[in-house]
Formats: C-alpha cells, sequence, structure tokens
C-alpha cells in the first residue's frame, strides 16, 4: 500500500503540488455533502484542469489500487460522491469552460463543471437557451446533472430529464485512463450534433451512473431559441384527484404540451391544500395566450381557484437568478423521491401524508412534485439545522424510502452508505447484474467512485 506522502508527490508530479494537498483543514470541506450524510474523509484532494490530468490521476489510482471520488459542485443530497473509502477526491472545479456554442447545430459544448447558470448567462447573449429537465437550480454543475441523469435549470413539462434527448455526446475517461467519445464525436469526421453513433446508444450507458463507469471531461448538449413570451399563474386545487386530471390534460398533445413547468407543493400545515405554480413556454404572443387561456378553462372545469400569480413568478425566476434563501431554514434533505405516473403520484402523497405526517407526527416535511412528460418526478422534503438531528433523519428516510421504492417508483439518485444503495442491492435483478459486470469489465481493480452505487464486496 503506497504510503500518504509517497501518494501526495506523486499526484504533485502529475499535476501540480499547488493543486493536491493532505491537510486536514482542507479534506474536512470535503468530507460532506448537502445530505445528513455521515461525514467521511479523503486522504487526498486534486484539481485537475485537463483531460490529460484526469488520465494521469487514474493511472496513479490503478497502480496503487487508490479509490477515486468525483465531486462537481458539490450539490449532492444523497451521499453521491463522498469517500466512501479513505481515497482521492476529484474536485472538477477548474474544468468549468464553455467549449463552444454551435448556433448552427443548435448544440453546446461545456466541461463538466460549467454550472447551469454561467450556461444560460453565455447563451441568452447568443438568444439561445437550454430548456431541459426538473428545476435543479443554478449552482448545479452540467456534468454532475447529467451524470446523474436528471436536473438542469428548467422544470419542462415538454422537455423532460435531459438524459432522454438532449445529451449529444460525451468525452469520458474510463476507470483505466482510456478516452471514449460517445454520438457522432466517435466518428472522427462527424461532429457533435447527434446522439446515436456506431450502433448501441453508449452515452446511455454513463448518464445515470452517479460517474462509477467514468470521469466525464466533455459534453454536448442540445440548445434551443429563449423563449420570446412568459406567462405565470398560480392555482389551488381542491384535491390530488384534480391535479391528477390537470396533468393529464398538460400532457394530451405530446409534443406540443401546454407548460414549460409546473411545480405542485403541499405544505404539511394543509395537507389538503395542492399549490400549483405554473410557467408557460411560447415563442409567439398568441400561442402563449391561448394555452393560458386553455389552462384556465381547464382550473375553473376543476373547481380550482386562481390566484396571484407573485409566488409563481418569484420561484420560476429564481431558478436561474439564484435561490439566496434556500438554507435560510436549514439544510434540506430530499428523501421518499422519484418518478412515478401520473395517476401514481396518490401513492408517494399516501405514504406521506398517513406514514409521516398522521402516524409518526412529523410535520417538517412538504411535499412535491414536477411535471414532466407523463409522468411526475414527486418527494418529500424537510430541513434540519442540529447535528444531532441527522441520525434521527436518516434512520426515518430511510423507512419512508424503503416504503416508496416498494411500489410503482423508480429511485432517484443513488449514492453510496447513506443514500439509496442498499435498496438497488437488495432488488437482485438482470439490470442490476449486468451494471455490476460492467463496472467490472471497465474497472477492474474498483477505482472509481468505489462504495458507490455497488458495494465494494459485490465487485470482488
Amino acid at each position: 500500500m503506497v504510503s500518504k506522502e509517497k501518494l501526495t508527490t506523486l499526484l504533485g508530479e502529475a499535476l501540480s503540488p499547488s493543486r493536491v494537498t493532505d491537510k486536514d483543514f482542507d479534506l474536512i470541506t470535503y468530507s460532506r455533502d448537502l445530505s445528513p450524510a455521515a461525514p467521511k474523509m479523503p486522504t487526498h484532494v486534486v484539481m485537475p484542469d485537463s483531460k490529460e490530468e484526469v488520465q494521469a490521476i487514474l493511472k496513479i489510482a490503478n497502480e496503487h489500487n487508490v479509490p477515486v471520488y468525483i465531486r462537481g459542485g458539490g450539490t449532492s443530497h444523497w451521499d453521491a460522491y463522498l469517500a466512501q473509502n479513505p481515497g482521492i477526491m476529484m474536485d472538477m472545479g477548474r474544468m468549468n469552460k464553455i467549449v463552444d456554442i454551435n448556433e448552427r447545430d443548435l448544440a453546446v459544448t461545456v466541461q463538466p463543471n460549467c454550472t447551469w447558470a454561467k450556461l444560460d448567462q453565455e447563451l441568452r447573449k447568443h438568444g439561445l437557451t437550454y430548456l431541459c429537465s426538473e428545476a435543479g437550480g443554478p449552482a448545479m454543475t452540467v456534468g454532475g446533472s447529467v451524470m446523474k441523469a436528471g436536473s438542469g435549470p428548467h422544470s419542462t413539462a415538454k422537455f423532460g430529464f435531459h438524459g432522454n434527448q438532449d445529451v449529444l455526446t460525451l468525452q469520458m475517461v474510463l476507470p483505466t485512463g482510456d478516452v471514449v467519445e460517445t454520438g457522432s464525436a466517435a466518428w472522427p469526421s462527424a461532429g457533435k450534433f447527434e446522439r446515436q453513433c456506431l450502433g448501441p446508444d453508449l452515452g446511455g450507458m454513463f448518464i445515470g451512473a452517479e460517474g462509477i463507469l467514468g470521469v466525464c471531461t466533455e459534453l454536448t448538449l442540445r440548445i434551443r431559441p429563449a423563449t420570446d413570451h412568459v406567462e405565470r399563474l398560480l392555482a389551488v386545487m381542491k384535491s390530488l384527484d384534480d391535479v391528477v386530471s390537470f396533468g393529464h390534460f398538460i400532457n394530451q398533445h405530446v409534443g406540443d404540451e401546454y407548460l414549460q413547468g409546473i411545480y405542485l407543493w403541499v405544505d404539511p400545515a394543509s395537507p389538503d391544500v395542492f399549490l400549483l405554480m405554473m410557467d408557460i413556454f411560447g415563442y409567439e404572443k398568441e400561442i402563449v395566450e391561448h394555452r393560458k387561456n386553455r389552462i384556465l378553462e381547464k382550473i375553473r372545469e376543476l373547481g380550482g381557484e386562481i390566484g396571484d400569480p407573485g409566488p409563481a413568478n418569484d420561484y420560476f425566476d429564481r431558478i436561474l437568478t439564484g435561490l439566496t434563501d434556500l438554507f435560510a431554514a436549514g439544510v434540506w434533505h430530499f428523501f421518499g423521491a422519484g418518478t412515478l405516473r401520473i395517476d401514481d403520484i396518490h401513492f408517494i402523497y399516501d405514504i406521506w401524508r398517513k406514514d409521516l405526517i398522521e402516524k409518526r407526527g412529523y410535520k417538517k416535511a412538504g411535499f412535491g412534485g414536477q411535471i414532466l412528460p407523463r409522468r411526475w418526478l414527486a418527494f418529500m422534503v424537510t430541513n434540519y439545522k442540529e447535528p444531532q438531528e441527522w441520525k434521527e433523519l436518516v434512520e426515518m428516510a430511510d423507512e419512508i424510502d424503503a416504503k416508496v421504492l416498494s411500489g410503482p417508483v423508480v429511485p432517484y439518485g443513488i449514492g453510496g452508505r447513506d443514500g439509496l444503495r442498499r435498496f438497488v442491492a437488495e432488488r437482485d435483478t438482470g439490470y442490476y447484474r449486468l451494471l455490476k459486470t460492467l463496472k467490472k469489465t471497465l474497472d477492474p481493480k474498483n477505482i472509481l467512485q468505489r462504495g458507490i452505487f455497488i458495494p465494494e464486496e459485490e465487485l470482488r
């Protein structure tokens, strides 16, 4: 086993000593994410600024059997990048450039740690934007979002998660240090404009794998013209059945949905009040007005009440400008989360209301949802301030997650020991077995993200 001092020297030779640290006062800042997961300290932090330096780090890690963990913007809510074992934390913060904006192909190429705020600000100078996935916020990084198969700066009922259609090409450094390009970038003379190339969709293999199969060093996304007209609405619905009916209405014209974004919120103090905030999408004023009128008609038909759009304006505007008061009530923790069909949102809501609020008497967690094409991303969310709340919250969230994931719900975010890893491992499906086979093939020493997504004992 290589000594800590020797590893520091090797990494400093591969990068620069100024971008390598093994000092506790530096390492401790990398021991927590935004979840109540137990602190986990790496032995080293490195900050590469090129594909070649990422390759060099992985080569050293393979030679000395040292695990490597990847940190993007640090906004994980589910123990998704913390060092599950002593090892190297690869901080991707320096790889944050916008490489190319291709207005002809409507495609943008960025390094993984470009934030959504930075990207959107630059795109809008060209009359362009990125309209995809649920609302993740401006501080999230593009690469981190894609590697977890969701999130971005907008909530979109029209386009859904960006992994579905808007990720065109990826540049990945495999755990062994080899480099692979996906999509049309895999064909040297083609360029970066098409998701499919040379048979299987290899990009899809990396999207959602949370970095266990490779380190993303560059990616190309589909972009669109910026919307010219925006309307915001707020409505209060009488029942969750009415919310479901409205969800089907929004999705009835696949490819031409009425809304860009719709956010459902239910406060634990008022579990029978269903608030909908809506962001109407359109390039022409007449289309926006038509959609707005149809939405208002449907809300009235369902007996809903139209409210002051101020909260909707505030919410959707701050998705890109920054949620400056995000942690005023404490650190957020999401649990009981996943994607599910429009009709099935009752399943998670009933667990939230009956098990969490009524049975446990826990009234700090709200219930929310973002509508996507033909489905919801639903979640429970709470806040905590004191360290003594961590253990209690994790235990409670685990019990709730177990109930939620026993139903018609696709897990959202896996992570490590304190995330959803065990729930995936307990269901020994063909999908999970294939994932382990891929991991063993691409990463024979289990260097990358060791203990995240797949327990290390299952890869021996």
